[in-house]
């Protein structure tokens, strides 16, 4: 029930997000390095590479429970960072739960969402093998939504490997 609540929680903040008109990105350099130390409190490696390949902007590594930021192929922008640094959360977030973040049923109206909120986004999971599919649209669900959302939903899925907090989870 809480996997459908959080689902639900998900796609609703999508579509507050598209419909509204705010923004969905960080806006300044300090929420980037909180939400990183965040996630170095929960454990993850936050990492700034400057010589990745040419098209990776970022990557998790979940078995080195690392992020990995591609700062030569971003522009020094926290907009465009914080995207990055959310997408990566989201596999974060999927390490965590050991699993998807949302329920089978619930995809079919993700992958919509995220086709329509970005055709950009749907189009770059040709890209991967249908395997990662999943995981790949839950990732660009999670980086379309605002910055407190992110932050709740890595809360709610990574709070029992943060230091010195509980989870009502």
């Amino acid at each position: 029930m809480r996997i459908r609540a959080l689902g639900c929680a998900l796609l609703f903040g999508l579509a507050i997000g598209a419909g509204s008109g705010l923004s969905v990105r960080a806006e300044t350099w300090d929420r980037i390095g909180r939400f990183a130390a965040t996630l170095r409190k929960a454990g993850t490696s936050t990492l700034v590479a400057r010589d990745c390949p040419n098209t990776l902007l970022g990557a998790f590594h979940s078995e080195r429970n690392a992020l990995l930021i591609c700062a030569n192929n971003l522009p020094n922008d926290p907009a465009e960072i914080w995207e990055v640094l959310a997408h990566e959360a989201a596999h974060v977030m999927q390490h965590c739960r050991g699993g998807p973040l949302l329920v089978e049923g619930q995809m079919d109206d993700a992958i919509a969402r995220v086709r329509s909120r970005s055709p950009r986004l749907f189009k770059e999971l040709s890209l991967y093998h249908s395997s990662q599919h999943r995981d790949e649209v839950e990732a660009r669900l999670v980086q379309t939504l605002p910055p407190d959302q992110v932050e709740a939903l890595f809360q709610r899925f990574c709070a029992t490997r943060l230091t010195g907090t509980s989870s009502d989870s």
